[in-house]
């Protein structure tokens, strides 16, 4: 279970094998810990000490968050005892070709998926006609498949993200929600934001699963090395934007699960760029400090839109379908741990090459 703490100005205190998120003396909500993987903080939520002891001894992944969705950190227990996969991880990703070879699959399979999606909304709506971002795509996995060097597969995986997001923003129904590109921060319109938070939250999930299996977070394949930045979830969530978040956006918008009441603009400030929900490219230096205000006003949820948007988020997280190795239904929690395990065994050269999970 994953559980998300987003009312501001609570604690958390440790009570036996259970923790209290309390308001003052009323207890709002009671976590059992046995049934706990993940702990979600957004905000201001202080974390007492006894609780902040039971959950390292306890294994739990807790992130923190700003009370607008941006990653902050987490805290984590010791680093993971196994030292040997990292060594492997260290040695093969090391190694320009069997980098350039990971690394071009993770881009193939994460183009197939984008794909996908536009092939699943072209199907679902008459008169989008899509057929020529398809096309533009399924060349782009060809040349990917190809590439001789990083920079031309990063070209290429950046060229599809431009083919892939304009026929992505066709597939919205609902009234005054439009789509033009991919703005990430701050998110300039409503669309922009969710993918943002989404992102996010993608993010969280798969750096939980690349440190419980043991691998070191700061080492990839097709993100570049660079002081800071987690490249190695950074290349292994690549495969799940267009199946996770990217569906869930349209989805939410188009059931009116979230409408476009559940936003508020905001006047730029500092304050706010560091608040507002971020993706990837908070670590490909494009963070805009000491930038001059955006010339269109950033836009966030509301409060009660980001709770409801971490609803809908977990509620997809559950949703279950075929891991194409295993073929047993699991959930896409349990895909992206599945795809992590399956990483590492290519690091140990268990298997031939790393296999991204394919949209059916």
């Amino acid at each position: 279970m994953v559980a998300y703490v987003t009312e501001q100005g609570c604690s958390i205190a440790r009570e036996g094998e259970r923790l209290l998120i309390k308001k003052g003396k009323t207890v709002l909500h009671t976590l059992h810990m046995f049934k706990l993987d993940q702990l979600v903080l957004c905000g201001n939520v202080l974390l007492t000490p006894p609780a902040t002891f039971y959950l390292l001894a306890q294994g739990v992944d807790t992130v923190f968050m700003t009370a607008g969705g941006r990653y902050r950190g987490r805290l984590q227990p010791p680093l993971s005892k196994n030292i040997t996969l990292r060594c492997e991880q260290f040695k093969q990703l090391s190694d320009p070709q069997t980098a350039l070879a990971t690394a071009r699959s993770i881009v193939v399979g994460k183009i197939g998926n984008l794909r996908a999606s536009l092939m699943r909304l072209n199907r679902s709506r008459d008169g989008l006609s899509l057929e020529d971002h398809i096309l533009g795509l399924k060349k782009l996995a060809e040349r990917s498949s190809t590439a001789s060097d990083l920079d031309s597969l990063r070209g290429f995986e950046g060229r599809s993200a431009v083919i892939y997001f304009q026929g992505f923003g066709q597939g919205f129904l609902a009234a005054g929600v439009t789509f033009e590109k991919r703005v990430r921060r701050p998110p300039t319109d409503p669309v922009n934001a969710l993918l943002s938070l989404g992102y996010t939250l993608l993010f969280n999930t798969v750096m939980a699963a690349v440190s419980q299996v043991g691998f070191d977070p700061y080492l990839g394949a097709l993100h570049s090395v660079e002081y800071g930045r987690p490249s190695l979830p950074l290349d292994l969530m690549e495969e799940w934007r267009p199946v996770i978040v990217d569906a869930l956006v349209l989805s939410v918008f188009n059931t009116r699960a979230i409408t476009l009441q559940d936003f508020i603009v905001q006047r730029p400030s500092r304050e706010h760029l560091e608040d507002a929900p971020g993706d990837e490219e908070d670590w490909e230096g494009d963070a805009e400090d000491g930038a001059k205000a955006p010339a269109v006003l950033p836009v966030r949820l509301t409060d009660a839109g980001f709770k409801k948007f971490l609803a809908q988020f977990e509620r997809k997280m559950a949703d279950k379908v075929r891991h194409h190795l295993t073929g047993r239904q699991l959930s896409y929690r349990d895909c992206i741990r599945e795809q992590v395990r399956q990483f590492a065994r290519v690091i140990r050269r268990e298997e031939s090459g790393y296999q991204p999970m394919p949209w059916r």
